[in-house]
């Protein structure tokens, strides 16, 4: 970083730390959702970006994009070069909720966090719905993300919040008082407006988080939520927070504000002991805290846990975008092939990374009729020639198959020995399921093992009407 840089980003955090908000905090709108003057030293407020005005809304976007910056979530490089104060104001809408913490004595924004989402479409729009607008983490994750909870993927768009952008005041130490106050408070203040002024608008809440920084947090306010491990999440070139994304390992979380009813309890406690002052509180919060971080089972996990496909855990901290990349267009192409049509972006990637990939040579044999079934194969590249063995030991050409078509599914339903010979007409490139892979990942995935039973009785059907022939 040369000098200029240095400089420029000194003035963005000085300006930063400057920020302060007590108009905000002592003559909060009648319209906030979440209002508390003053408990040992921190006030905090909720209100939609409608009702701020417009300098309130920039030194928000200056105080988020400075904390950022100091994290490295986003590109510093990218931020000295567009010379940029603060965030862009199309970075945040009219209807998002921006629950701030601050100190009660002098305004200065503590810890900050912000919910998204409230789009106008209607009741039909679910999240299950392929034609609509993506949430941020869904802009992540790809669509269907969410598609194999209970509850959540039939709720309508509108009811779905995002909940993101939690940050601390980096200009502070974490042992600061406040800040440790207002991290908890900044939590305090999300539930009880989730179960209080939002709740007759909000059903669930997703969201995208480190696993090891802010699920503790969730936890320790012992929020029923789950989180999906089976992901590739990527971010264009142009993403604001591609940096955050490509070196930290990010997923997936969503909780049902029906469940937070089971955290009411731990919420009053901790209530108590923020309204305790001084060191009193702070070793409230601590035991607390070594209580234990309870997570409770969430409505939305399946009766038979997370399905595996989504709970594989990808290596992400620092896996470039070309490779992701690479991984999604995998995925892509195997979506292709009928019976994956209905997985989503993410499983399918993940699925991808547990595919064999296998080259034969023209005039190889793949299958053999009479062997174990152990493996489906999907043809990426070049044609194979399927033969069956009548009875009396002659041999019955039964159709050339190519790119897109798939064989070895009858063994894979039925876990019957081979209905006829697979030999490659020409080189070939294929990717192989093992049975055992297949039992694990796919086998509780109603819609794929619907489409392999379907389509493994009919070729049964065709090929015994080709021996008869």
């Amino acid at each position: 970083m040369d000098v200029n840089s240095e400089v420029f980003f000194q003035n963005l955090f000085k300006r930063s730390g400057e920020v302060r908000l007590t108009k905000l905090f002592r003559e909060c709108p009648s319209e906030a959702l979440y209002k508390l003057s003053n408990r040992c030293g921190v006030c905090v407020t909720a209100v939609r970006t409608r009702h701020l005005d417009e300098h309130q809304i920039i030194q928000l976007l200056t105080y988020r994009l400075a904390q950022y910056v100091a994290i490295n979530f986003v590109d510093a490089r990218n931020v000295y070069e567009l010379r940029m104060d603060h965030e862009p104001i199309s970075n945040t809408s009219a209807d998002e909720i921006h629950v701030i913490a601050g100190s009660a004595e002098t305004g200065e924004i503590l810890c900050y966090l912000a919910v998204k989402g409230g789009t106008n479409t209607p009741s039909h729009v679910t999240m299950r719905t392929q034609e609509r607008p993506l949430l941020p983490s869904e802009q992540r994750f790809g669509w269907g993300v969410y598609n194999r909870l209970t509850i959540l993927p039939d709720l309508p768009l509108a009811k779905v919040r995002e909940v993101g952008r939690f940050v601390k005041n980096h200009q502070r130490s974490n042992f600061d008082e406040l800040v440790i106050r207002a991290t908890a408070e900044v939590g305090t203040a999300l539930f009880k407006l989730l179960v209080g002024a939002a709740r007759q608008d909000i059903d669930a809440c997703v969201g995208n988080f480190e696993e090891e920084v802010a699920k503790k947090n969730l936890d320790f306010f012992h929020v029923p939520l789950v989180v999906l491990h089976g992901v590739v999440p990527f971010a264009e070139e142009r993403d604001y927070l591609r940096p955050h994304v490509e070196a930290r390992a990010v997923y997936p979380f969503a909780f049902l504000l029906s469940d937070l009813s089971t955290a009411m309890g731990r919420l009053e406690s901790i209530e108590q002991a923020l309204a305790r002052p001084g060191r009193d509180g702070l070793s409230a919060l601590m035991t607390l805290k070594k209580d234990g971080t309870k997570a409770l089972r969430s409505t939305l996990e399946p009766p038979g846990g997370i399905p595996a496909l989504n709970d594989v855990q990808m290596h992400q901290e620092h896996v470039d975008m070309d490779s992701r990349r690479e991984l999604l267009k995998v995925g892509d192409a195997l979506r292709m092939f009928e019976p994956f049509s209905g997985l989503s972006s993410a499983e399918a990637a993940v699925l991808g990374t547990i595919l064999k990939r296998v080259e034969v040579q023209s005039g190889e044999s793949i299958v053999r009729q009479g062997d174990v079934a152990d493996a489906l194969y999907l043809i990426e590249a070049g044609e194979a020639d399927i033969q069956a063995v009548k009875a009396d030991g002659t041999q019955v050409k039964v159709k050339v198959i190519g790119p897109g078509s798939f064989f070895g599914e009858i063994g894979l339903v039925t876990g019957s020995e081979r209905t006829a010979n697979v030999i490659a007409k020409t080189h070939m490139r294929l990717l192989r399921l093992s049975k055992k892979d297949y039992n694990t990942y796919l086998s509780h995935f109603a819609d794929a093992d619907n489409k392999f039973s379907r389509m493994a009785l009919e070729k049964v059907q065709e090929q015994l009407r080709n021996l008869k022939a």
